[in-house]
């Protein structure tokens, strides 16, 4: 009777260690659980943070070139130029190989994973294009631009001139990419700057092509 009763007691004992392991466990996961979802909040601010400080730098850039280019036209034209040349400089940069980089260079591979990772996250498909978007696609040695005007038609300078075409058209066969440029004006005001370069034919490689045409659509002066 003695050896039931401490069997008995010993099996007591197991079930309520379990329970407190499993108890245990539940509110590991629990807390585990409530910091992830603590830390994407987090991530999720800061993205946002990110976001308005571009706007207001972007605004604030803007502001100061227009109001040099008014006051001071030969320094505010001369800045405009610096800062759109800027722009088409890294856009070569971005296409062209690394010096450093080889095939079994750790610190390329690596560099070369986070920027197929953020390529692949800003890519869409045609039927996911919202009017305006600015749009991105990589070609060979460059990447074209334009701006959405509709899920199926983009504004963009094609062949030197600013021509309405179809999203599949400057497509051509590419992974469309989203650009988070900053937006000072609303998509319709956008969209109604971009329509009034229609046909324009000011061109220029270094301080007026394609990727500056949509930046103007969207934060210009």
């Amino acid at each position: 009777m003695h050896k039931v009763r401490t069997t008995n007691h010993s099996i007591f004992k197991r079930a309520r260690l379990y329970r407190l392991k499993g108890a245990i466990i539940l509110g590991l996961r629990d807390f585990f659980e409530e910091i992830k979802i603590c830390a994407e909040g987090i991530i999720n601010d800061t993205k946002q943070l990110n976001e308005e400080v571009r706007e207001l730098f972007t605004e604030a850039k803007r502001d100061i070139i227009a109001d040099w280019k008014r006051e001071i036209p030969p320094v505010g034209n001369t800045v405009d130029k610096i800062d759109k040349a800027i722009t088409t400089i890294k856009n070569v940069k971005e296409h062209l190989p690394d010096p450093s980089s080889g095939s079994f260079n750790p610190q390329h591979q690596l560099r070369k994973l986070f920027k197929e990772a953020a390529k692949i996250s800003n890519a869409i498909s045609t039927d996911s294009v919202q009017k305006a978007m600015h749009l991105k696609v990589n070609r060979f040695g460059y990447s074209h631009h334009a701006l959405a005007i509709s899920d199926y038609e983009v504004i963009h300078f094609q062949n030197g001139e600013v021509v309405l075409d179809l999203t599949e058209d400057f497509a051509k066969g590419g992974t469309i990419h989203i650009v988070n440029t900053p937006r000072l004006y609303n998509k319709d005001e956008a969209i109604v700057r971009a329509y009034s370069k229609l046909g324009n034919k000011d061109y220029n490689l270094i301080f007026n092509n394609c990727e500056h045409f949509v930046q103007w659509c969207l934060n210009g002066d």
